[in-house]
């Protein structure tokens, strides 16, 4: 593994893949790691290598380039065991989406249209932990990692001929951030589906529950939703037991659960009572839009399609549906509230963000070819 690191810093650039199985544990467990460099492709076993700092130390260094095919989740599982943020990464799906060959297109269908090569998809949900692989595990291992050197070279061509290289670098640039893997157990409580019904009193408590199930689970090495479910989490925030008795009245606690967790459970809920008033968290309420404000981003919608047909684009890699409300409200607060809006900013920016405000402003005019129905944006002529 130390020669394969070693010659990838020559080269400049590593193929990259991980195996791994996060249904059992708090941090997912890593099963395996595939690297290609050059012709050669190569299969590391985590469970036989103890010492894998020569290829952590890769993925962190700048200077060399890794390759990687949907990487945020492989990205995830290497920053728990750096503690530190990856550096240079080029992902070939999201290269892919920005040469028009459509968003979240998978591996298989990627080499398939690029290289012509059929890959199989037998061993997608193998179990990774296994030992000893099957040959059918390897084949399919080392194919994750065979192919993401020619993609990069075919990839990197296209986005250079359109003049996007720019735009992909930015995009995986996300994969940089700490914040991306990083969580804070005060904050954990806003991810829990249905808590945002809950009262201010009742965010309070589950703030705490959240935080000591994440707490637990970790100490515990378990996914946190086998501590307890997010509903059993709402449910116990929303009625806020007091006692032993009331807590053995929840429907679906077991006795296991109790027996183990009462006396923790039954504090989180009392510390989350004792919060003040003024401190306590209030239910986030999603900003009521006018009829006005539908029609605009009903039109913006239109004219953003329209740019992205024009540029073989999938609308969901350039802006959503709350990026339009965003840019709308932030107009009619005036010209300043639209700074730091993320469609005016990069290369959404250039592409669409700033067509997007002209039309707003009344700048920039929008025709609809009569026969062909092709959509186009013009500059309004001045008034004398």
């Amino acid at each position: 593994m130390r020669e394969l690191c070693e010659q990838a810093k020559l080269n400049g650039r590593l193929a990259l893949d991980v195996e791994f199985i996060r249904e059992q544990s708090y941090i997912p467990k890593l099963a395996l790691i595939q690297v290609a460099v050059g012709n050669t492709c190569a299969i590391v076993d985590p469970l036989e290598v103890e010492d894998l700092s020569p290829l952590y130390e890769l993925v962190t260094t700048p200077e060399t380039l890794k390759i990687l095919h949907a990487a945020s989740q492989d990205m995830e599982v290497l920053y728990w065991r750096t503690q530190q943020s990856p550096a240079s990464i080029f992902d070939t799906q999201i290269a892919a989406a920005m040469v028009g060959l459509g968003e979240q297109l998978s591996y298989s269908n990627l080499v398939d249209r690029l290289l012509g090569v059929r890959l199989e998809k037998d061993e997608s949900y193998s179990a990774w932990l296994q030992r000893p692989l099957s040959d059918s595990q390897i084949e399919y291992a080392l194919n994750d990692v065979r192919y993401l050197l020619r993609l990069h070279d075919q990839l990197t061509e296209r986005l250079e001929r359109l003049e996007r290289t720019n735009w992909s670098q930015e995009e995986c640039r996300k994969y940089e951030g700490l914040d991306r893997y990083t969580r804070d157990p005060r904050t954990l409580f806003r991810r829990i589906r249905r808590g945002n019904n809950l009262s201010p009193t009742g965010l309070a408590v589950l703030r705490e529950l959240a935080a000591w199930r994440d707490q637990e689970a970790q100490a515990r090495d378990k996914p946190p939703g086998s501590i307890l479910h997010d509903e059993q989490l709402v449910d116990i925030a929303r009625r806020a037991p007091r006692s032993l008795d009331d807590l053995q009245r929840f429907r679906g606690l077991s006795s296991k659960i109790i027996e183990r967790s009462a006396s923790d459970i039954l504090a989180m809920v009392e510390r989350g009572l004792a919060v003040p008033e003024a401190e306590r968290p209030q239910p986030k309420r999603g900003h009521r839009t006018s009829q006005n404000e539908k029609v605009m981003v009903r039109f913006l919608d239109a004219c953003l399609k329209a740019l992205c047909v024009r540029e073989k684009l999938p609308v969901s890699a350039v802006a959503s549906r709350n990026d339009l409300e965003s840019l709308v409200r932030r107009y009619r607060q005036g010209r300043l509230a639209t700074a730091g809006s993320p469609l005016l900013e990069g290369w959404r920016g250039e592409l669409v963000g700033h067509v997007l405000m002209e039309v707003l402003e009344g700048r920039t005019h929008v025709f609809i070819h009569p026969q062909t129905g092709e959509v186009s944006f013009s500059p309004a002529e001045s008034e004398a």
